[in-house]
Parts: C-alpha cells; sequence; structure tokens
C-alpha cells in the first residue's frame, strides 16, 4: 500500500513538472480562441451542407446535449446565432458558403496547429512547423470535421432505424441511450486520432483507441463544464463583468477547459509512456 502510494505521487510529481514545462496553459489558451474564430463560420457551412437535401433547422437541435455543460449565456449565444444561421440560409450553395468555408477551414487549422503544438509540448517532442504542420493540422481538422457530420448523420439514421423493430414503449429510452453512447464513443474516437496523429513521431503502430489519457480528458471536461455552469448560475455572471460580452466570454472560457482537459490527458499518457 505504501509502495503504491509513493509510485502515485512520484507520478503526480512528474506529471506537474510535465505540465510546467510545457505550458499547456498557453497552448489550451490558442485552441480556444481559433475554436472560437471557427465555431459560427463551420455552423454555417454545415447548415448549407445539411440544407442541400434536408432540414436545416435539424442542425440547431443538435446542440440541445450540450445545454448542462455549456454557460446559459453561451448556450443561449449559440443557439440564437444558429436560428440565425438557418433563418439566412438558403437552397444551394453560393459564393456566402464558400467564404464561410474558408474562414471556418483557417480558423479551425489554426486552432488544430496550436493544438499539435501542445501535444508536441507535453511529450518532449520538437514542434518543427512548416509545411508538413500544416498539412497534418489540415488532416486533422478534416478528420474532426468528418466525425462531427458522420454523428449529426447517425442522429438521423438512428431514428429511423429504430421505428423498424419491436421496442414498443422502449424506444425513446433505446434511442436515448444509443445517441448517447454514439457521442461518447465518436468523443474517444476524436480524442485517439488526435493522440496518436497529433504529436511529431514516428506513426507506426496501431491506434490505441482507449487509454488512461483519453478517460482523464472526458472525465475532466465534463467535470469542469458542469462545474463551471453551477458556478455562473450560483456564484458569478460574467455579465456583471464584461457586460454585453459576456456570453462571450463564458464560451471562450469554455472552449479553454475543453482544450486543457485534451492537454492534460496527452500528459497523462505521455507520462505513463515515459515511465
Amino acid at each position: 500500500m505504501l509502495s503504491f502510494l509513493r509510485q502515485s505521487l512520484s507520478f503526480l510529481r512528474r506529471l506537474m513538472y510535465r505540465i510546467q514545462m510545457a505550458k499547456i496553459g498557453m497552448a489550451a489558451a490558442s485552441t480556444a480562441f481559433f475554436g472560437f474564430l471557427a465555431l459560427f463560420p463551420a455552423a454555417a457551412v454545415i447548415i448549407a451542407l445539411w440544407g442541400v437535401g434536408a432540414d436545416p433547422a435539424f442542425v440547431g437541435q443538435q446542440i440541445e446535449p450540450l445545454r448542462d455543460l455549456l454557460p446559459p449565456d453561451a448556450f443561449s449565444l449559440i443557439s440564437g446565432q444558429l436560428e440565425a444561421l438557418v433563418a439566412a440560409s438558403t437552397p444551394g450553395l453560393g459564393l456566402a458558403t464558400l467564404v464561410s468555408t474558408l474562414i471556418a477551414l483557417w480558423s479551425a487549422r489554426a486552432g488544430i496547429s496550436a493544438l499539435v503544438g501542445g501535444l508536441n509540448a507535453v511529450h518532449h517532442l520538437p514542434d518543427h512547423g512548416g509545411l508538413w504542420h500544416e498539412a497534418l493540422s489540415m488532416l486533422l481538422t478534416v478528420a474532426l470535421v468528418g466525425i462531427t457530420l458522420a454523428a449529426m448523420l447517425a442522429a438521423v439514421v438512428a431514428p429511423i432505424v429504430l421505428a423498424l423493430l419491436p421496442l414498443g414503449a422502449a424506444s425513446s429510452f433505446v434511442l436515448h441511450s444509443a445517441n448517447n453512447l454514439l457521442g461518447l464513443g465518436l468523443a474517444i474516437f476524436g480524442l485517439a486520432i488526435a493522440y496518436r496523429f497529433g504529436p511529431n513521431r514516428p506513426q507506426g503502430g496501431r491506434i490505441a483507441f482507449f487509454t488512461p489519457g483519453i478517460a482523464v480528458a472526458l472525465i475532466l471536461w465534463v467535470m469542469v463544464s458542469r462545474g463551471f455552469v453551477l458556478y455562473l448560475a450560483n456564484f458569478a455572471s460574467y455579465n456583471k463583468i464584461y457586460g454585453s460580452i459576456g456570453a462571450v466570454a463564458a464560451l471562450m472560457m469554455w472552449f479553454y477547459f475543453g482544450a486543457y482537459a485534451l492537454l492534460l490527458g496527452a500528459a497523462v499518457d505521455a507520462e505513463r509512456d515515459a515511465s
């Protein structure tokens, strides 16, 4: 027992040193900033693409599961903007869609680039930059966008499939559980892709689809997100400090906590590999 405690304390000390040396707070801040910039242009692109063959209002409904994890003002900001984008959407793809796509890709690539830099830092690897770094960031961006679109498509297909099964009154519960499991599975898959291909290291070997670092990142993100919501609801309001941009500040902090949790999970895996 004492040996286990000593090993655990030693691991935590090394982990804290790795976090301090990697300066993951700076990487998380950069990721959060560019992630925020990419949010609404990306939403405009998704609404435009979805509207080609389906009802664009469906896109706005997909953020409902985040209501308990987002600050109330931030959730209202996103849902209101999505409603405005849906109302302004037109059938087909045009110049506005192209411009939104370019802005979203640039912002998302910049955010992923900052994330890749943070992943390299926690693994004590050089961040070479240059063409390969930018290409890797773009590939990861496209992969994560693809995962998001796959989740939305599955949310459409799942009710159709379940309607064909003789589930009776249990169909609603099964659908809700299936959506939650699908969301969790895609989140784990996205983290596995980022942790495997983000750091600047040899890419041979198989992808570890679940690691202690991924578990830490997910649990920490949910706990911090929920705690942040409760804190704002009971003890503080960003609107009192930031005025009309309080919702923006709260949303950026939420992005920051998410990026920090992701990098902290990567640091856990890096320290385990080094031990």
